[in-house]
Parts: C-alpha cells; sequence; structure tokens
C-alpha cells in the first residue's frame, strides 16, 4: 500500500520582500514520492521562467512583483479575504489560469484584505491598467516587460518558457511589429476581418524588396474583400482644347505615396486590378482604326493602342467591343467625329499594364464650323484578391 502525503509548503513572510522589484516566491509540493523527479523540473524551470507550473500540478514555481497603488480592471476569476500578500501569491499560484492579481492595500476592520485573481496581465491589457488609492497589483516577471512590440502590438507572454509573442496591428507583422505593411489590403482583410476601411502601409514584396508604402484600404468594396486603393494627381476632369496635333497634349500620371516599381509589385501581388479611364469628345477623334490621335501609357511606357472597357484588342472602346459605337464602322463613339458631345470609358483591366502613367489626346483645334474639344477622366488604381 502506497501513502500519498499532501502538503502546501510555502516560504516564511521573510522571504517576501516589500521592495516593490523583489519576487514574492510560492512553491507547491504534491504528492511528496514525486517531488524529487520535479525538483529538477523546478529548478531548471526557475533558471528561465517566471512562472511555471508542472503540468501534473506536483510543483509550482512563480516569481511576483508589485506595482503599488495600481489596479488592473479585468475579468476577476474568484475574490478571496487573505492574511497577506503571501496567502494572495499562494492562491494566484495555485490557480492554472492566474496570471496576476489586485490586492487591497489595506486591511479592513478583522485584518483581512480582498485578493482578486486575474486571468491576464496588465502587457495585454495596457488601457485597463491604472492608479488607485487602496489597491496594489501583482503581477509575474514577464518577458513583455521591455515592450518589444512595436506599432501597437500586443505583446503575449509565455511565462513557462520566459518569451513571449506579438499580435500586431493590421498593417504591421514581423517578430516585433517593425515590418511595415502586409502585402496588400486584401491580405489585411483575410489575417484581420474585422478591420475597417482606413490608411494603411502595406508591402507588397516583403522584406527584402522595396520599401512599404502607404494605401487606402477599402474593406467594404468587392464584397469586402479588401480593395487596395492608390490615388494620383490626375483624377479631376480635365480640359483639352487647342491641340489639333496627333497626341500633342499630354498630361504625366503621379501616383501618391508609391513609384512605378512598388506599384509594379501591388499588381503582381494582386488577383485582379482596374483603372477607370473616359474621354468626353466635341468633334475629336481617339483611336479611329488604327489613326489614333489620342491613346493612354503603360508603366512600362507603351503606347497602348485600345481603351477601357476593352483589354488588348486594338482600335476599339468598349462600344467596338459590343458593337455600339454611334458609327458601327469605327471602334469608339469619339471617332465618329460629329459635332455632338460623345463618351468612350470604361475599366482597363490588364494588370501587367497598369497604371495608367501618360495620357495624350489631339484634334482639339479650332474649325469653321466650330471648337473641337475634349475632356478627360482618369480614376485611382483599384487591386483586390489574393495570389497564392
Amino acid at each position: 500500500m502506497v501513502m500519498i502525503c499532501v502538503t502546501a509548503l510555502r516560504y516564511p513572510k521573510a522571504a517576501y520582500s516589500e521592495v516593490d522589484s523583489s519576487p514574492a516566491i510560492t512553491m507547491l509540493l504534491l504528492p511528496l514520492l514525486s517531488f524529487f523527479p520535479s525538483l529538477l523540473k523546478l529548478m531548471c524551470a526557475m533558471q528561465n521562467s517566471a512562472l511555471y507550473r508542472y503540468p501534473t500540478g506536483t510543483v509550482s514555481f512563480s516569481n511576483f512583483e508589485r506595482d503599488p497603488f495600481y489596479y488592473l480592471w479585468a475579468e476577476k476569476l474568484s475574490s478571496s479575504m487573505v492574511k497577506d500578500q503571501l496567502d494572495c501569491t499562494f492562491l494566484c499560484v495555485r490557480e492554472p489560469n492566474c496570471y496576476s492579481f489586485n490586492m487591497a492595500a489595506y486591511p479592513d476592520s478583522k485584518g483581512v484584505c480582498l485578493c482578486e485573481l486575474l486571468a491576464t496581465d496588465k502587457y495585454r491589457e495596457t488601457e485597463k491598467f491604472h492608479a488607485n488609492a487602496t489597491f496594489h497589483h501583482y503581477r509575474a516577471r514577464s518577458p513583455c516587460e521591455s515592450f518589444p512590440c512595436k506599432n501597437g502590438g500586443v505583446c503575449v507572454p509565455k511565462y513557462e518558457k520566459n518569451s513571449y509573442h506579438c499580435d500586431c496591428q493590421p498593417g504591421f507583422d514581423g517578430t516585433h511589429c517593425k515590418r511595415e505593411g502586409n502585402r496588400t489590403c486584401s491580405d489585411i482583410k483575410r489575417f484581420y476581418p474585422r478591420t475597417l476601411s482606413d490608411s494603411y502601409v502595406i508591402d507588397p514584396d516583403g522584406e527584402g524588396g522595396e520599401k512599404p508604402f502607404k494605401v487606402f484600404c477599402d474593406m467594404t468594396k468587392k464584397g469586402g474583400i479588401g480593395v487596395t486603393v492608390l490615388s494620383h494627381d490626375s483624377e479631376s476632369r480635365m480640359l483639352v482644347d487647342g491641340f489639333d496635333v496627333r497626341g500633342s497634349y499630354s498630361r504625366n500620371v503621379t501616383y501618391n505615396e508609391a513609384s512605378l516599381i512598388q506599384l509594379a509589385s501591388l499588381t503582381a501581388s494582386s488577383a485582379h486590378c482596374e483603372q477607370f479611364i473616359k474621354y468626353e469628345c466635341y468633334h475629336s477623334i481617339l483611336l479611329f482604326n488604327g489613326g489614333m490621335y489620342g491613346w493612354w501609357v503603360s508603366r512600362d511606357d507603351e503606347k497602348m493602342k485600345y481603351w477601357g472597357g476593352v483589354d488588348s484588342a486594338p482600335f476599339k472602346c468598349a462600344c467596338g467591343w459590343n458593337n455600339t459605337c454611334a458609327d458601327t464602322s469605327y471602334g469608339c463613339n469619339c471617332d465618329k467625329n460629329d459635332w455632338k458631345w460623345r463618351e468612350d470609358s470604361g475599366l482597363l483591366t490588364n494588370k501587367s499594364k497598369l497604371p495608367v502613367i501618360q495620357m495624350r489626346f489631339g484634334d482639339t483645334g479650332r474649325l469653321s464650323g466650330g471648337d473641337e474639344k475634349g475632356y478627360h477622366t482618369l480614376g485611382k488604381l483599384e487591386c483586390y484578391g489574393l495570389i497564392y
């Protein structure tokens, strides 16, 4: 017959120091027959952790520090009345889910103090940690004390291994949340589904590539997939007048916050990209079955022969693709070249050519019949979807 003696052995009160940086150490020994093998593991744990609980419950070790006159407003595991700090520490170590506790700074009329056990700590609940005139807060010494997580990341301690991991804010990743940006807004949405539409920093080609850059993430468009939106300096409706020679009007497009190399990395990291383009014409020719007066220029400085609503079909606008142009012998409405306001518009969707870096127009001179003119409009670059 094997007799098992269950006991709780605590260090005397002299082992607890009122100095803020001194530890309060509590050891639980259960049962005695298995104590010596466990002691070896305990000694190892004491070298590497501030809070160690042996899996079988045989031995536990803790190293707590006090934050005088502070209180953590977190959900309580339990509340008890105790004689002193050591009793409260003892209760916390015995509770598998306890990582810190609040304790009344002064005893009541019966000479006991309120002890509140908590399942979290001030590093995970920073916003709930406040000064308080009647309580002290006690916490296991944490690997998060140096605040290693940057850019708003939350440090989650792993006490048993004296390590931690960082829960990064949207737009940041890496071991310490130092790397600015997930690859795209769709990437951010995948990892953080509740992320709201706002400006974020992305890094399409990852560490070691081009520098991260800021974009606007529309988290509601396209079914909430997370659309990366890039603005530029040519989004307003702009007049083209007094440029009669083919392509003599030129408008360069500069994108906010990002270079063309960075934008190329974005399109390569996105499943889809698109950009709206429109030309309003008054007796002003556009593609004219190859006799082009107007065109757009790709990011590779290529003169493109098709217009919005079509991809790769030469000398066609959307109406030419659908055979609905004002004059069906031409590929664009503007190519009818009459004294009536007409329009050709649509989305450019060949992401290997986007974004548009320049627009060229002509045939907006003065004739005896009137003044030829046009207006161009170019939308933001929008990319979305994941590439695995």
